[in-house]
């Protein structure tokens, strides 16, 4: 993890604390700015550990590659992972052996990988949406229509 990362994290623990003590006390606005930054360095800082911890030590089995010319593009998909849910914030392309995945913009600045996952490494678990697949250890909820992709003849 990045020293910036645990530098939030911990700035998020120690100072917020003392911070709040100080805007409930007095009525400085300079107390309330920092607060807020605070809290939003605290917040940034544990989302980003939170990608490096789950989404990045799963996604770093599967190297991203460049997708087939032919492969079939979605912007702004949906996908879920452990306690990360990346709502309409990957970019997908499918072609013959990979599902490749590349987090939007926002979320690459949080720390995210891309990944290209080969059809073989994902199983669906059907159920009642049909939308998750094991991904080694791991679940994930993906959009239906990369589900029917890792098994054509279910969809």
């Amino acid at each position: 993890m990045k020293p910036f990362v645990v530098v939030c994290i911990l700035l998020q623990i120690v100072a917020f604390p003392v911070l709040l003590v100080w805007v409930l006390k007095t009525d400085s606005p300079i107390a309330l700015v920092l607060l807020i930054v605070v809290s939003t360095l605290g917040s940034l800082g544990i989302g980003a550990a939170c990608m490096h911890l789950t989404w990045n030590s799963t996604m770093r089995t599967w190297p991203p590659r460049d997708p087939a010319p032919d492969a079939i593009r979605r912007n702004f998909q949906s996908f879920s992972l452990g306690l990360i849910n990346l709502g309409w914030s990957v970019h997908v392309a499918a072609d013959k052996e990979f599902l490749h995945l590349r987090p939007a913009t926002l979320v690459r600045w949080l720390g995210a990988a891309s990944a290209s996952i080969p059809w073989q490494a994902m199983q669906p678990l059907g159920g009642r949406r049909g939308t998750a697949v094991r991904l080694g250890h791991h679940t994930m909820i993906a959009p239906r229509w990369c589900v029917e992709l890792v098994s054509p003849e279910t969809g």
